[in-house]
């Protein structure tokens, strides 16, 4: 009994850590970057994915930590290096699957559940000699248009209508409206709001089918936009464009704290929806083959 209860709650722990950041009014997926792409990396270059992205996200802007890079203690040894004394580990999880068959029907059916490891930022391992560098500064103009997320944005089988004064999907019509390019603050302001609009024009019923994008209910609205905002981060994080603060989602806090206070695997949910929404967007994105 006493192992029950002992265990640490999964969707519990990282909930109450995103929770705890967004009520002290910061977003761990908004993060002022001033480097490439940043999503978060294992130690051999493959991306995590998902509710790991925003753990690390989260963890790395508490603590500081510059490199997108993150290794287990025996990655770190293996490699020669070794994790500084006092160091704090971040807590990451992998789906997993326990199969059980009835005794009765020998029918077998699968239990979905989480495990967890701790992993650490190639910043709090000594001796690693340079292998996991820190991205450099990019420095943009924010006048001029990014030739090569032009010709990224524009493999999105979407229709995009630019003029007026408001970015937004249109559910029924099924298209993108975005303000001209010059009326953004930066470069990254325009990508950053396309990319969000992308996410939502991806839950399109044709397409993902996300039910969240045509409900009426304000709190699945408020949903949705966390979703597209989970999204164009991941999407700017693989590709290199910096998602700022909105202004409009400030009124949608308060309904997020809501959905995570009463279930602890929101988090869990939007990040999938998001990822799946960034996945289908960056499959066209980095489409080579036109």
């Amino acid at each position: 009994m006493a192992k029950e209860t002992n265990r640490i709650d999964i969707y519990q722990a990282v909930t109450d850590d995103i929770l705890a950041m967004l009520e002290a009014g910061t977003k761990p997926w908004v993060k002022p970057w001033s480097g490439g792409p940043t999503i978060p990396l294992r130690h051999n270059g493959v991306a995590y994915r998902g509710i790991n992205v925003l753990s690390l996200w989260a963890s790395a802007m508490r603590q500081g930590f510059a490199s997108p890079y993150w290794l287990t203690f025996k990655q770190a040894l293996e490699l020669g290096g070794n994790v500084r004394k006092g160091s704090k580990g971040t807590t990451v999880v992998y789906a997993n699957k326990l199969v059980v068959k009835d005794s009765e029907t020998d029918d077998e059916r699968a239990i979905p559940f989480l495990k967890r490891y701790t992993v650490f930022n190639a910043d709090q391992v000594e001796g690693l000699d340079g292998k996991y560098p820190a991205p450099a500064p990019i420095i943009t103009n924010p006048e001029t248009r990014d030739v090569e997320l032009e010709g990224m944005f524009s493999r999105i089988d979407a229709t995009v209508r630019i003029g007026g004064s408001q970015a937004y999907y249109h559910t029924r019509d099924d298209y993108i409206q975005m303000p001209a390019f010059e009326a953004f603050h930066s470069a990254d302001d325009y990508y950053a709001t396309l990319a969000h609009e992308a996410v939502h024009h991806a839950g399109h019923e044709s397409r993902l089918n996300r039910k969240t994008l045509i409900s009426t209910s304000r709190a699945d609205y408020a949903r949705d936009e966390l979703v597209a905002e989970l999204g164009a981060s991941f999407i700017g994080a693989i590709v290199g464009f910096k998602v700022e603060e909105r202004e409009d989602h400030a009124a949608y806090i308060e309904h997020w704290l809501t959905a995570l206070r009463n279930d602890k695997r929101a988090i869990f949910e939007a990040a999938r929806e998001a990822q799946n929404a960034a996945d289908y967007l960056l499959a066209m994105m980095t489409d080579q083959a036109d």
